[in-house]
């Protein structure tokens, strides 16, 4: 055999694969307890976006009970799977029910996060590992009938080494694209990186910093320290995959996986506690247990077909959606993904000094009525990202929704009609103390306790600035913009007017732009450039 066939197809794995089966079912079932706290788990027809597999079905929203079905399907194929009934089955009911759950939550977002997605994609690449030969309810059904138990040689490691691998490369994505950001460098972990993104984790969502956070965020070299013991342990399950005949090797891997899932929960409040089961996979299971390896294949034994084929496929299209940057999100194929997790780099050049740091963000304000803390922690934390909207009827239909959410989170606040702002957050350099400055920019919309929806959006084509304004009086307006993401709002003379269409007398620079208009006491966003 070539070296590729011995990695892929090695002897022993059978007992291994049963205790891995039941750990990628615990993951899948701790995952559906988390997807069934959602409500809604499907976004309202104005807002829905297909996602993964719901493309089949276009923008059609799907029938409640076609989700209910996929609920019993769900929960039982993931049971079936977990004891080991009709195992080959119930894994792949399980999966393709889950992945359809999993998908459809993220479908009023424009892109889907990451907590799911490694639990399917080991579970994926599990499909059709030989995982109930032992220690299963088939095994017990076949040693009921008298039934020889089964042992394939050379069937068992080649889904065992896939699952690391799709473990492994969540991590080591992520660790890919810190570097990219960087151009090759370790500037992610090497500058206030990692100072800015704890305050928009917690500054901006209006959450209370762990002890541990305040202890990093003010001192420069906790949180350089901190962000480069971050790069070092998700690249290290990665050792895993390399030397698989190598027990220890592999349970260090399966340890920095285990201490990379905690540190989230614990710096970023993060916690994917349902990751957990899958260091299953980094434990070699015929070493600790001492088991016997499968018997020896015939002379003119050949890897299967089948399974080289899926191998191959898998590997190539996992590799390819995790590492070329927003390919996964423009090929919508949930859940194979790359892993970003926090690579933006939050610093500005030269990376070793230290600078202001500006971030535009979002602020919902109920319209008519004050709330308390935690129910406007809810509104500016849950629905943020409303700032980059620019379709006015998709923002009146996210307004909506909080409107229509609010009494089932916060039946004591009042929330009948709510207010967009876009805003600018300030983060003063170090060594100043770590916090955001809010400044207000621009109202993006507003809808009314007597569903009256207000808003000012409209276009930026050179020097032509056209207003669209819906219920807004734009007889008197006075024209400003923003540049460069600096707070400080510069006006506009010398634009000559036709009806709602200015004419500026030269292009507006900067970048990101926006360019705002008052109407009264209110400030209006009419038109952005990124």
């Amino acid at each position: 055999m070539s070296r590729w066939q011995r990695y892929w197809f090695a002897d022993g794995g059978r007992h291994a694969a049963a205790v891995v089966r039941v750990a990628i079912a615990a993951s899948v079932l701790l995952s559906l307890w988390r997807l069934w706290s959602l409500d809604p788990l499907v976004a309202p027809g104005a807002l829905y976006r297909p996602v993964g597999v719901w493309m089949v079905m276009g923008r059609t929203v799907p029938p409640d009970a076609l989700i209910a079905l996929l609920w019993v399907l769900a929960w039982g194929g993931t049971v079936c799977m977990l004891v080991g009934f009709y195992t080959r089955a119930s894994t792949a009911v399980s999966f393709g029910a889950s992945i359809a759950l999993a998908a459809i939550s993220f479908s009023g977002s424009a892109t889907w996060s990451h907590q799911y997605n490694v639990v399917f994609l080991a579970q994926c690449a599990f499909l059709g590992a030989r995982s109930g030969d032992v220690w299963s309810v088939d095994a017990l059904i076949r040693k009921k009938r008298g039934l020889p138990s089964i042992k394939v040689a050379r069937g068992y490691q080649w889904s065992l080494r896939l699952v690391q691998l799709a473990v492994a490369l969540m991590f080591a994505g992520a660790v890919f694209h810190k570097l990219l950001h960087g151009h090759g460098t370790l500037r992610w972990a090497l500058s206030d990186n990692l100072r800015h993104h704890l305050l928009v984790r917690f500054d901006l969502a209006g959450l209370d910093r762990p002890f541990l956070v305040e202890w990093i965020i003010d001192d420069v070299w906790r949180y350089r320290g901190a962000a480069l013991l971050n790069m070092i342990t998700q690249l290290a399950p990665l050792i895993a995959v390399i030397f698989v005949r190598r027990p220890w090797v592999r349970a260090l891997g399966g340890l920095a996986f285990v201490t990379e899932t905690i540190a989230l929960g614990l710096v970023i409040s993060l916690w994917n506690l349902h990751w957990l089961p899958l260091v299953a996979v980094f434990i070699d299971w015929d070493a600790l247990l001492g088991t016997t390896t499968t018997p020896p294949p015939p002379a003119d034994w050949k890897p299967p077909r089948r399974p080289r084929i899926f191998i191959i496929a898998f590997v190539i299209y996992e590799v390819v959606t995790s590492f070329i940057p927003t390919l996964d999100q423009r090929l919508n194929t949930f859940p194979f993904s790359g892993f970003p997790m926090f690579a933006t780099i939050r610093a500005k050049a030269p990376y070793g000094d230290h600078h202001d740091y500006v971030l535009p963000g979002d602020h919902i304000e109920p319209i008519g009525s004050t709330v308390h803390k935690f129910a406007q922690r809810w509104l500016d934390h849950s629905f943020r990202g409303l700032h980059n909207e620019r379709d006015p009827e998709r923002i009146k239909a996210k307004l909506a929704q909080i409107v229509e959410q609010a009494p089932s989170r916060y039946p004591d606040a009042t929330i009948k009609g709510v207010r967009a702002y876009l805003m600018l957050f300030v983060a003063p350099a170090y060594p100043a103390r770590a916090h955001f400055e809010p400044h207000p920019v621009a109202v993006t919309g507003e809808l009314h306790p007597d569903g009256t929806f207000k808003t000012l959006l409209g276009t930026l084509d050179g020097t032509t600035l056209t207003l669209r304004p819906r219920e807004i009086d734009t007889t008197t307006v006075e024209l400003a913009y923003y540049a460069d993401d600096q707070p400080t709002r510069i006006p506009i003379t010398g634009a000559t007017r036709n009806g709602d269409a200015f004419t500026l007398p030269a292009p507006l620079p900067g970048k990101p732009l926006y360019v705002v208009a008052t109407v009264g006491d209110t400030t209006w966003l009419v038109a952005s450039r990124k």
